[in-house]
């Protein structure tokens, strides 16, 4: 009989407090955000020019695979309304390198891994406010084996494009 006395007082004394905790946690759990800042409220809609490639590489594919996945990630994202012109903020994205590396060698020196490197400049610009809110170069790569070259070498180009492209949204909508 002391013994459940015992329990029974002690969790007369602790319930109080997890269900203190508990409640804010549930309070506090609806506080948080994933992306950090937000799109002003006088921004609403967005620009995005066609990439320019300035790499050197010779595949005009993958500027167009750049320029279509900007705008299906901003269309689909819908923190600003993507616009053809005029937007209130606008987005100037230039391919500046795509490069070809090799990563991995085997014994009697034959490669048998590269990396695709794809390094994009982008201006974020507020036009209502006619300022640059900032101007920076996205990199990212993606690896890929050369026995299957021919296809491999374009996946993974578009690949670190893609991982690009997450990264720019990340940045207009929450780099404030």
């Amino acid at each position: 009989m002391n013994v459940f006395s015992l329990i029974l007082h002690r969790v007369h004394n602790v319930l109080p407090i997890c269900l203190f905790i508990a409640l804010a946690s549930v309070a506090m759990g609806g506080c948080y955000s994933f992306r950090g800042g937000s799109v002003p409220d006088h921004l609403t809609t967005i620009s995005i020019a066609s990439v320019t490639d300035n790499s050197g590489f010779g595949d005009a594919s993958l500027r167009e695979y750049c320029t279509e996945t900007l705008l299906t990630r901003f269309r689909s994202d819908n923190s600003l309304q993507l616009v053809d012109n005029d937007g209130d903020a606008r987005l100037t994205p230039v391919l500046v390198r795509i490069q070809d590396q090799i990563i991995n060698v085997q014994s009697g020196d034959l490669e048998n891994q590269r990396r695709m490197v794809v390094a994009v400049e982008v201006e974020y610009v507020d036009a209502v406010k006619s300022r640059v809110v900032w101007k920076r170069t996205f990199e990212n790569f993606d690896v890929y084996d050369v026995a299957d070259a021919t296809e491999d070498r374009q996946r993974a180009a578009r690949e670190a494009i893609n991982r690009i492209v997450d990264d720019v949204l990340l940045a207009v909508v929450s780099d404030w």
